[in-house]
């Protein structure tokens, strides 16, 4: 895998020169006493670097200076101190000197190239991390200062250093091939000025890169002769090699591995700290010492490098064949389409090539799949769109995108003004008179509701202003104007807030699900809430099966969370005239000083909500991540009632919710008699695309059919466990609760969800929360309630926020998790007295910390908020990322075609008149 770190200075440069990168003492399988590194990219070239690394060049470069005459050529910053805003102290870093790019080879490959001694392993390591960084090279960028947008360059100046061991453990140094590349902070624009680089596009290359020397490595391997399996983590394998002995032969990740457990910590940034973190003393081990420790291991465990060089070496080497490549590259740029499609409306061309490479594991070259690629372009089965300037990588989507969201939008112009008013003046004014206490804005936003002529109508409403109220009078006003009223929402809980409008809902999936209904010319007004959750093809889907009395109210707020799938219909049914009545005044807060500040968060003013929070000390910066996640626990052990909690992402909340539970029992607020039960969470990894292929499940994995199936004798509900997978035949194997085996091929099922196993200790007086629906006891995904009763054998009585109280056994519903803690995308529609957010930017993942998190976690509390970071002096910058889904239907092309129906009444007429059909 490729490891991008952050920026290095150039002092830290150097000294890894010297006393890392160069430094033959800890690389055991390499003769005399340097490493000599070797220059790759374009800009090297340019320069006349090629072959060795030379001290000086290296020196110059991390410097920002040209490596031959040592002329300055990108401005070197000092370190210096002053004081911000806030009239805090500053310490500026000094001069970035680049990135280190580390290439890892699977331990099986390390252990047959370094351990076998296959020096073919070796050479197929280093092949493989010159093509994919020459794939990365293509993406690097020019930052041009200012306003100007960042300029694609597609050069750089990279210092290669091949290693042969990890870090000691307790004197012993794993066999580990891995490369450094050095990235240097300068690169060339086209009119030959030297800038820095911008690294932003080169963190996006690093999926991309990685998927490229994974595939050109198993390519290499498979042509030796050797077999291959695909690893834990998507990595190509060397087939031979028993779990005990690869772990055997990797203590450091086990080091790593036992320091995140007793941290409670999870996730990739955790574990780049902790890898610093438990870094041993350097030892004086020789190099015959270090292989002889190497071949001891490999006999205890039954001498598995030598019986893996042995079987190769009888095995004839894979040879890709013309016809047989294209085939796999076609399969593997299909599955690519459908999973780019399935959460994004427009695709990074990197994201598509990367999992068409992991799709097909070395069974296509990169040469067959970018002709694949370049032949979809040209017959547009992939469609380039314009993307801002400043961003390297071209972008797609696809036809059958831009028609869903075509149909979508002249179904919406071909309704306005088709229908009578909603209520006439004299249900409107009675409305009125019942509804006193409604605010000015609302009941403008009522009566632009009741008087709209349109068959699509939008009610756009702040965090906090009161949809729940406002619609309580649309729905009285509709039902006596003779309207039956049907509420949708794209989540559980969505839909359970809407309910409390009076409305009867249910999640707009379950809708759509029950398929086309018989029409009998009723009346009917659906009210769609959360609608920035719904993607373009529920939307499109839901608005295709709408008759001709059907009147449709979306409601919701543009700058909270997006969905998950493809799209943003709301929002771009709005850019294309929705008619929509606005909700602008906030009434959740009680504070005056916080409503100030959910004010401009609803503006989009980020980085000025963050300085009044700063201002009004609700900012706690704690640098130490336990520490931090224990201070949340103790604050919300304080006044657990009507406090939520909310974290960015998955890892941190289930990390969080521990370590409250364990706080709650310390002060006597959850009893100390806990419970072990065991729970099931999703695999959030896998997208529709992926469950189709066997590759893509785990032994182990527990898998829930919703849907079921006949031919295979399996009931809705039934839940199994994956036990085999073929990739060959694309066979899953999985074990039924009867003991009964049963393999199939995936695509023969829908509606599967993919679980994995965990543990929670429950008791007393904990908060939970559901994480699936629970049909039979009418809950609702992420519903929360307390445990009033919990006994051995799982039986758990709850008691729910809803007030209603409910029994079952975990083992019957094992979908079940502590409450505490929530993601934000979770806490969307809730209200509570306080907030707790956690941001922790060194370890959340850069899309998870946006202002859509800031928005909707703040924006939550009525009376009180307190922010918990790592890092207060970045908070306002990582908060302030714009994170927008992109639509098929670029702005300039939606804007022609809005003013082409306008100017053909015919056309518009013709319209209606099939909507009506």
């Amino acid at each position: 895998m490729v490891t991008l770190s952050k920026p290095i200075s150039a002092r830290q440069a150097q000294t890894y020169h010297k006393e890392e990168f160069a430094n033959a003492k800890e690389n055991y399988y390499t003769e005399g006493e340097r490493v000599r590194g070797e220059w790759q990219g374009h800009l090297a070239e340019r320069w006349g670097m090629t072959g060795e690394v030379r001290e000086q060049q290296f020196a110059r470069l991390s410097e920002g200076q040209h490596p031959a005459s040592g002329e300055q050529l990108v401005r070197h910053q000092t370190t210096r101190e002053y004081q911000n805003e806030r009239g805090e102290t500053v310490r500026s870093m000094e001069h970035r000197a680049g990135w280190d790019a580390t290439f890892s080879a699977p331990k099986s490959v390390s252990l047959t190239a370094l351990v076998g001694g296959d020096d073919r392993v070796r050479e197929a390591h280093r092949e493989s991390v010159r093509t994919a960084l020459d794939e990365m090279e293509k993406y690097v960028q020019a930052r041009m200062g200012g306003n100007v947008p960042a300029q694609t360059t597609g050069a750089w100046a990279v210092a290669k250093f091949e290693h042969d061991s990890s870090r000691p453990v307790d004197g012993y140094a794993a066999p580990q091939l891995h490369t450094h590349a050095v990235v240097f902070n300068v690169t060339e624009t086209a009119d030959g000025n030297t800038r820095a680089l911008q690294p932003q596009e080169l963190y996006k290359t690093q999926q991309y890169a990685t998927a490229v020397y994974r595939s050109e490595l198993a390519a290499h391997l498979q042509g030796m002769g050797y077999e291959i399996e695909r690893g834990e983590h998507g990595q190509p394998e060397i087939k031979g090699y028993s779990r005990e002995y690869l772990e055997a032969s990797s203590p450091r990740r086990q080091q790593i591995v036992e320091h995140l457990e007793a941290l409670g910590a999870a996730g990739a940034g955790a574990a780049q700290i902790a890898a610093h973190r438990t870094r041993d003393a350097k030892q004086p081990l020789s190099h015959e010492e270090v292989r002889e420790r190497h071949q001891q291991m490999a006999v205890e465990y039954g001498q598995q490098p030598q019986r893996v060089l042995a079987e190769a070496a009888q095995r004839p080497g894979v040879e890709l064949r013309p016809e047989s490549s294209q085939r796999t590259a076609h399969e593997g740029m299909s599955y690519a389409r459908e999973r780019g499609m399935e959460r994004e409306a427009v695709a990074d061309e990197r994201s598509l090539m990367r999992d068409a490479l992991k799709h097909t594991m070395g069974a296509a070259r990169l040469p067959e799949i970018k002709a694949e690629f370049a032949r979809r372009a040209e017959e547009r089965n992939l469609i380039e769109v314009d993307r801002r300037a400043g961003l390297a990588g071209r972008a797609y989507t696809t036809g059958e995108m831009q028609g869903y969201e075509r149909e979508l939008i002249e179904r919406m112009k071909m309704g306005q003004g088709t229908h009578d008013v909603l209520a006439d003046d004299n249900v409107r004014q009675q409305m009125m008179e019942q509804h006193a206490h409604l605010s000015l804005s609302q009941r403008q936003a009522v009566d632009a509701v009741l008087t709209s002529r349109d068959q699509m109508m939008g009610l756009e409403g702040v965090a906090g202003a009161g949809k729940t109220t406002s619609l309580s009078a649309v729905r009285e006003a509709a039902e006596r104007a003779g309207y039956e009223i049907e509420g949708l929402a794209p989540t559980s809980r969505a839909a359970q807030k809407l309910g409390e409008a009076g409305i009867e809902t249910q999640t707009l999936q379950r809708h759509l699900a029950r398929g086309e209904q018989p029409y009998g010319g009723q009346k009917r007004l659906y009210v769609v809430d959360e609608s920035s959750m719904a993607s373009t093809i529920q939307m499109h889907t839901f608005v295709e099966r709408l008759k001709e009395n059907d009147r449709v109210l979306f409601v919701g707020d543009t700058r909270q969370h997006e969905a998950v799938e493809a799209g943003r219909p709301y929002s771009q049914l709005q850019d294309a005239g929705l008619r929509t009545a606005h909700l602008d005044e906030i009434i959740r807060q009680k504070d005056p000083a916080l409503k100030d500040v959910v004010e401009h968060l609803a503006r989009g003013e980020v980085r000025e909500a963050i300085g009044i929070l700063n201002e009004q000390d609700r900012v706690i910066e704690i640098g130490d991540r336990r520490e931090r996640i224990n201070e949340i626990a103790r604050e919300y052990t304080r006044s657990p009632e009507r406090t939520l909690v909310v974290s960015p992402d998955n890892e941190s909340r289930r990390e969080i919710n521990s370590h409250i539970h364990q706080a709650m029992q310390v002060n006597g607020k959850v009893s100390s008699d806990e419970h072990r039960v065991h729970v099931l969470y999703t695999r959030q990894d896998l997208t529709g695309a992926d469950r189709q292929y066997a590759q893509n499940y785990e032994r182990g994995d527990v898998l829930r059919y919703s849907k079921g199936s006949k031919p295979l004798g399996i009931e809705a509900g039934e839940y199994a466990r994956v036990t085999a997978t073929d990739r060959e035949s694309n066979m899953v194997t999985v074990a039924r609760r009867s003991g009964e085996e049963l393999s199939y091929d995936p695509r023969r099922l829908q509606g599967v969800t993919v679980y994995r196993d965990s543990e929670r200790t429950f008791a007393q007086g904990d908060r939970v929360q559901m994480t699936a629906p629970y049909h039979e006891q009418k809950l609702a995904n992420r519903e929360l309630g307390t445990v009033e009763r919990i006994d051995g054998s799982g039986n758990l009585k709850l008691k729910m926020d809803s007030g209603r109280d409910v029994e079952f056994n975990a083992r019957q519903h094992p979908h079940l998790d502590y409450g505490y803690a929530v993601t934000s995308h979770s806490s969307q529609g809730q209200t509570a007295d306080r907030v707790l957010i956690h941001v922790d930017s060194s370890q959340a993942h850069g899309e998870l910390l946006n202002s859509r998190m800031a928005y909707v976690s703040v924006s939550r509390a009525q009376f009180d908020v307190k922010m918990y970071t790592n890092d207060s002096k970045t908070l306002a910058q990582e908060l302030s990322r714009e994170v927008t889904k992109a639509t098929a239907l670029q702005p300039e092309s939606l804007r022609q075609n809005v003013l082409q129906r306008e100017a053909d009444p015919i056309g518009l007429q013709l319209g209606r008149g099939l909507l009506n059909s």
